[in-house]
């Protein structure tokens, strides 16, 4: 690969902010108050300097590439490779660089896809959510480590990612991060497989509380209850098998009304409720990732590793991969396109420079920029960002 070829171009100095929280600029972009102070390196990269509190810093500062030797095009092209299911050793030699580079850059592009999923995802509008686990393994094959997810069936969006052993816990934290990322909790119906935690977990964490009354005066009050409303409910999928093939399908309806599952089904057009939504992510994560492919010798040797390949492709699932279930059709036929993608995604290599908007001196570029918005993550906020609606 000839990673030369990789052009990348710079933010305008209006769209960057001031990286001090002491200063009364801090992440303000527009206020004319930074200054270029010198460019250096290969990649000239710009050292900005803050007119009101004297800050110097650069603008990779907060970013996947701060601090790092090897160039931007070597970098993306490492973050490509890693995203298209190529293994550490084998993309060291792909990008010819040295395997330590390959490891450092994988650590800082999932720790960087973490900060933006929990930076960018926040008052979701569902109407379902499907969740499921994938098993994978760290270090040996005799240390399973599962990764379990929450999609939105109806935008293919990946609400939330969580790594551990497959136990209760992992689905706690797994339907919490759901939780707290939605606008209305109890406005959904959720599907998920027939493993029992998902049914006793969902009325704790979807449900109203309540306390009974106390009979009498004495005594401790009773402890809290959950209530399930009528826009909430809970349908399991459970799978019986022979081996390794399924025979049978039944479906529960652990909790809520089966009126409110049919106003979900007709909208998501499904005639019977089932999981293909996160099934099909199941399988386009194995092929993402080197350490998750099925019925082979593939395990990370690190637990951090396979953590970081996990975020990172999440990252490069939701914002940079077209899903062909989300094209529309063209008015006209344009050249050999008659289909259209639902929102233009952005170029891979954009979510490898984005920094956090507590600490990066640039904004989130628009959508539409597919290339070039390699440096930064919002440091601004634009109408309509405080609520992202997948309806």
């Amino acid at each position: 690969m000839n990673t030369n070829q990789l052009s990348l171009t710079r933010p305008q100095l209006e769209t960057l902010a001031c990286v001090n929280e002491r200063c009364e600029s801090y992440a303000q972009s527009g206020q004319k108050n930074l200054t270029i102070r010198k460019i250096y390196g290969k990649d000239e990269i710009r050292y900005l300097r803050c007119r009101d509190c004297g800050e110097e810093f650069s603008e990779r500062r907060a970013t996947a590439l701060w601090n790092t030797k090897v160039s931007e095009a070597k970098a993306v092209a490492v973050a490509e490779h890693l995203a298209e299911g190529c293994s550490l050793k084998a993309t060291a030699r792909l990008v010819r660089v040295n395997a330590s580079v390959v490891r450092r850059l994988n650590r800082k592009v999932g720790k960087h896809a973490a900060a933006f999923h929990n930076e960018r995802v926040h008052d979701l509008e569902v109407a379902a959510l499907e969740a499921d686990e994938r098993h994978g393994y760290a270090q040996d094959k005799g240390q399973p480590q599962w990764e379990a997810e929450v999609i939105d069936p109806e935008s293919k969006f990946v609400v939330s990612h969580v790594q551990g052993q497959r136990n209760a816990q992992l689905i706690r934290r797994l339907l919490e991060d759901a939780a707290q990322r939605l606008a209305h909790r109890h406005r959904l119906v959720l599907l998920t497989d027939g493993e029992a935690s998902y049914a006793s977990l969902f009325p704790e964490i979807f449900g109203e509380a309540y306390r009974p009354s106390r009979n009498g005066s004495r005594g401790r009050f009773p402890d809290l209850r959950y209530r399930i409303p009528r826009t909430l409910a809970h349908v399991q999928i459970v799978k019986h098998r022979e081996g390794s093939r399924v025979v049978q399908v039944d479906i529960c309806y652990a909790h809520g009304s089966q009126k409110r599952v049919h106003q979900m089904l007709e909208r998501l057009g499904y005639t019977t409720p089932h999981t293909s939504a996160i099934e099909r992510r199941n399988a386009t994560a194995r092929r993402m990732s080197a350490h998750q492919v099925r019925k082979s010798l593939a395990f990370s040797r690190r637990p951090d590793t396979k953590i970081a390949l996990g975020w990172w492709g999440l990252a490069v699932y939701n914002w940079s991969r077209p899903h062909r279930s989300l094209r529309l059709a063209l008015s006209e036929p344009y050249a050999k396109q008659s289909l259209n993608p639902k929102l233009p995604p952005w170029h891979l290599a954009s979510l490898t420079t984005f920094g956090q908007s507590m600490n990066s001196c640039s904004p989130l570029f628009s959508r539409h920029q597919l290339r070039d918005n390699l440096r930064s993550l919002s440091g601004c906020k634009y109408p309509g960002d405080d609520k992202i609606s997948l309806e």
